[in-house]
């Protein structure tokens, strides 16, 4: 027998749902119903079609008046629908909330067994298990503490400056961190997105301006979060902001301290005056024609260095110092510029560029194993190139053809439904048309 801590015997109310036919269709209610009656402290059973219902609830709420019920166990749907439901249910008939169990007979079991018998036995079981353990529980009193509404969100990729602006926008306080020095995480290395192939920047800009304008989200960029402590609604974060060596309250972003920069561009900078650049002449040549193709000042430094680098597949120091005195432009400008666009390289890169599309369709696809056989083949990891400057091995994020996944790209030609074999044979394709 189940006893009550007063040492009284435990009155249990057991109620079955249909659930309209969700339930009645597969669990047979009626026999659940009478085999709750057989169990130890269960004074009332009852089966009603809908027991959410206002008709149903109210049938509850008399059973614990009349019959001095102590527990009530309801079998029905999933928890997550209706326990509050049947919570409050039980508080306005004047029984502690927490003094209620629920069974799922609803999604365990009538919702998953296609076998009626089976379901009705599972059933039982899960009623059976609610009611012995409904007579264990005690009542709960419900408590109010302070609790701190700031919120935490570590990385401000495009799924954290969402959560950002949801959560500001609630009137709530968000502190955003990201190690980079700039929010957007790999979306804003990505020309499209998947599957609908939309431009990334028209998507992403935007909300990369609402955190940063936005009054409740204090943006905290260049920053590491190194301890987490508290408990729930009460935590504390220590957050290590990295040197930035310049005055963020006065940065406007102009990039004129990159002449001053004596770490990134130190090979450029240093002498900061050059008064004699040493050049092969088959570079210099082709650094006339260009420059005498777009004319123009510094504005047409981008075109200048599309072409040069298109030309060389890298933009060699002496060709930016070159660039530099016939345009009669800062070096800085010149560096500036070239850093700036991934295009660019101002690493020594070979004559067949290599890009490996590692975009989801590719990644599912196959991609990994077709860089793996391109690393051997070529004896070189992504990011390196052979030492005969033959090949070089790149990823990149998406080239927008994912109907062909697995992709490559050489150069500007695209090579899809690859194989690892195939990029073998292509590898060997290139170098017998070099001739080796």
């Amino acid at each position: 027998m189940i006893m009550r801590e007063d040492n009284g015997q435990e009155r249990i109310g057991v109620y079955v749902c249909h659930c309209g036919t969700n339930i009645s269709h597969t669990v047979d209610v009626k026999d659940v119903a009478d085999y709750a009656r057989g169990l130890p402290g269960v004074v009332t059973v009852r089966e009603y079609k809908y027991m959410c219902s206002d008709p149903g609830q109210d049938m509850i709420k008399k059973d614990i008046v009349d019959d001095d019920l102590t527990r009530v166990v309801v079998s029905s749907c999933s928890p997550l629908m209706h326990e509050e439901t049947f919570r409050n249910t039980c508080e306005d008939a004047g029984m502690n909330r927490f003094l209620f169990q629920m069974s799922n007979i609803r999604e365990q079991c009538s919702w998953v067994h296609p076998d009626r018998a089976k379901a009705t036995a599972k059933a039982k079981r899960l009623v059976a298990a609610a009611i012995r353990r409904v007579s264990f529980h005690k009542s709960l009193e419900q408590r109010e503490a302070p609790v701190n509404r700031n919120t935490l969100i570590v990385g401000a990729g495009i799924a954290g400056i969402e959560a950002a602006l949801k959560i500001a926008d609630s009137g709530k306080k968000v502190y955003l961190v990201d190690k980079e020095p700039s929010i957007g995480g790999h979306m804003a290395k990505f020309d499209k997105t998947f599957p609908t192939l939309d431009c990334a920047a028209c998507i992403l800009t935007p909300k990369m301006v609402q955190v940063g304008q936005h009054p409740n989200i204090e943006l905290m960029t260049y920053s590491e979060v190194e301890e987490v402590s508290g408990y729930v609604g009460n935590f504390k974060a220590k957050i290590r902001r990295r040197a930035r060596f310049v005055d963020e309250e006065k940065c406007t972003g102009c990039g004129d301290c990159t002449q001053n920069c004596l770490v990134r561009n130190q090979a450029y900078l240093d002498p900061p005056v050059i008064q004699e650049v040493e050049i092969d002449e088959a570079r210099s040549a082709l650094i006339d024609r260009v420059v005498a193709k777009y004319g123009g000042g510094g504005e047409m430094l981008v075109p200048i260095l599309q072409d040069i680098n298109a030309e060389l597949n890298w933009l060699p120091q002496e060709v930016l110092m070159r660039i530099s005195q016939v345009k009669e432009v800062p070096l800085e400008h010149v560096v500036r510029i070239a850093t700036f666009y991934s295009s660019f390289s101002l690493e020594p890169r070979g004559k067949h560029i290599i890009n490996v599309c590692m975009g989801t369709a590719c990644e599912v696809k196959g991609a990994p194993r077709i860089t793996a056989r391109l690393e051997r083949e070529l004896g070189i990891n992504v990011g390196e190139t052979t030492s005969d400057m033959k090949f070089t091995l790149e990823a990149v994020r998406c080239v927008g053809c994912c109907g062909l996944a697995p992709v490559i790209m050489v150069g500007d030609e695209f090579y899809g439904k690859l194989t690892p074999g195939k990029v073998a044979k292509l590898i060997d394709q290139l170098a017998a048309a070099d001739g080796d």
